[in-house]
């Protein structure tokens, strides 16, 4: 995968830790943690399931200190400095209502969030907005909680009370509504919550972008794109519309038509610093990496402590097999925190382009299990053992990943067995699948692995054992009814049994290529070749695998129509010319 696509990344992490204006399909940061630009300062959601630190901060109170008052807010803030959260969330509390202090009930409302208690959450917001019932801040931090609740009319409710109050926040207000919407993860009553609030019935520009914005989140790209193009008619040099429009082309793989929409107003003198991320992004994935590279090394030198430019500027540098650069970036990144907890996959892959594979597989060891790129670097750390010709490590590593993380223990001797599979050790991979059976009995999953890896080592008698099991377990299984009925046909004279097999797995699926592939070499083990011809040829249409049209050109050759067999096999050999069923059609056929 090219490079460059790796900062494009839709992940829930990514939603929740860089803030909303990062979450959108669209900017490079995967990497990233801090959010990409600019001028606004988006309000944060508040989370429940945050772990943060509480702000000891002194709160400001003009207030008559009695002697009560000021044991509470001190022994809350000690209780606060101990990690005891619900201790000062209640002391806390216990002062806000000692006084009709708007600064002491938001104080203690704040310190609440970090509590992850709703009724202490309630409690505190329902005193602030008590003693400040026009502070909007109440009413936006309500919406989480109600979100809980999955009270998305009080939502409204709320987020209406607070955009009324306090009009000049309304992209702040709006981002945060945002951000916890697209946290809920409830595209349909998500975005139908921002059409009912009276900002963007009132046609409000900032509400509508906020729409676009949350539709393009949850992948409503259509929906996402009639939003932006009219705020575009009305505004075609609004930046954020422009970088908007530009990632939804991106999705669509235009990414000729959304560099000539951007390219101009990014070049602009004074042009923001997301527009111009976005039009690096675009360049380095149209396959203009100096280009790209231009851009980023200026915004690293205006803003040299944004992490996505220097994630950005890493993967450039692995694109041009620049290990030494791209250590050099992600180290960098290393540095700022890696909250995106990336770094040191990529780090692995620089070191391994330096050939310093002891380091290479140190790094990819030390990826965060957290990370979204954990398999990848176990994959990577795993296929560097091989190639180092240390197996058994190799089997160790997984062994260790299966005790640790039993809960993908399957996955991993999955894993364990293609990898020994590819690795021309298929009896070693039918060990490791029955071990697997053994702790896991009647997993689909490993069965048919088994079966496949029997198949290829001649051991019909437990490929056929294990297609049977699936079937007594998933009656309704085509896939496993398509593969004991090709096996049948192909491998034994029991025609008539694989036939019925493949035309019940048909039944179940129809027009699939591979089952139709399967009928059609049933019907040429048959003797048919007609029908063999008729649904190999359907097969092919549907899509044209190398086996598949492998298949059609035999037949076509039985059937003495040499030159469209040749010219099938041709087409086979321009798509993978060393398919073994290719091959050895030809060898068999016309040597």
């Amino acid at each position: 995968m090219d490079l460059l696509q790796q900062l494009r990344c839709h992940s829930k992490q990514f939603a929740t830790s860089a803030g909303w204006v990062m979450i959108p399909i669209l900017l490079f940061g995967c990497a990233a943690t801090a959010k990409q630009s600019d001028e606004k300062t988006p309000l944060q959601p508040v989370e429940l399931n945050e772990t943060t630190t509480v702000d000891t901060t002194q709160p400001e109170l003009a207030l008559p200190l009695t002697p009560e008052l000021v044991y509470y807010v001190l022994t809350a803030e000690i209780a606060g400095q101990r990690g005891q959260l619900d201790i000062a969330v209640d002391l806390y509390n216990q002062a806000a209502e000692l006084t009709d202090s708007p600064n002491l009930a938001g104080r203690s409302a704040r310190i609440s969030t970090f509590s992850r208690d709703p009724k202490r959450i309630d409690r505190a917001l329902t005193r602030w907005q008590e003693v400040s019932p026009e502070e909007a801040e109440v009413y936006v931090m309500r919406v989480p909680f109600l979100l809980m609740e999955d009270n998305y009319p009080e939502v409204v409710v709320n987020m209406n009370k607070a955009l009324a109050l306090e009009p000049e926040n309304k992209e702040k207000y709006l981002e945060s509504l945002a951000a916890n919407l697209s946290e809920k993860g409830d595209p349909e009553r998500g975005l139908q919550t921002i059409l009912e609030l009276d900002l963007y019935k009132n046609d409000d520009p900032a509400a509508r972008f906020t729409y676009a914005r949350l539709a393009a989140y949850f992948q409503r790209f259509d929906v996402a794109e009639i939003a932006v193009d009219e705020l575009l008619e009305e505004d075609p040099n609004n930046e954020a519309y422009l970088s908007l429009k530009a990632d939804l082309l991106q999705t669509f793989d235009k990414n000729e038509e959304a560099l000539k929409l951007i390219a101009k107003a990014a070049q602009r003198d004074g042009a923001s610093e997301s527009l111009r991320f976005t039009y690096g992004k675009l360049l380095g994935e149209s396959g203009e990496s100096e280009k790209a590279k231009r851009i980023f090394e200026e915004l690293h030198l205006e803003n040299p402590e944004n992490p996505d430019v220097v994630f950005a500027l890493g993967l450039l540098a692995l694109e041009r097999d620049d290990g030494q650069t791209a250590k050099s970036y992600f180290t960098q990144l290393l540095q700022m925190g890696d909250a995106g907890g990336q770094a040191s996959y990529f780090m692995g892959l620089a070191e391994e382009m330096n050939d310093n594979v002891d380091s290479a597989l140190v790094w990819f060891a030390s990826v965060p299990v957290d990370s979204q790129r954990f398999e990848m670097a176990q994959t990577r750390y795993i296929n560097l053992l091989a190639d180092q010709g240390d197996i058994d490590k190799a089997r160790q590593h997984l062994q260790l990943l299966r005790q640790e993380r039993p809960q993908q223990a399957i996955d991993f001797y999955l894993f364990e067995a293609a990898f020994l599979r590819e690795h021309d050790m298929p009896e070693e991979s039918v060990e490791v699948l029955t071990e697997a059976l053994t702790n896991h009995p009647g997993n689909l999953d490993l069965l048919y692995s088994r079966a496949m890896v029997a198949e290829s080592i001649g051991r019909l008698e437990m490929l056929e054992q294990d297609l049977r099991t699936i079937l007594k377990i998933d009656p309704e299984n085509a896939q496993a009814m398509n593969a004991l009925g090709y096996t049948l046909t192909d491998r034994t004279d029991r025609h008539e049994e694989a036939l019925q097999l493949i035309n019940k797995a048909l039944e179940l699926r129809p027009n699939d290529p591979y089952y139709l592939d399967s009928l059609g070499w049933v019907y040429y083990r048959m003797g048919n070749l007609e029908k063999a011809e008729y649904y190999l040829r359907e097969a092919v249409e549907i899509q044209a695998d190398v086996e598949f049209v492998a298949h059609l050109g035999e037949v076509l050759w039985m059937q003495n129509k040499k030159n469209e067999a040749r010219k099938y096999w041709d087409q086979g050999v321009k798509l993978d010319p060393n398919n073994k069923v290719l091959q050895e059609t030809l060898q068999r056929l016309t040597k």
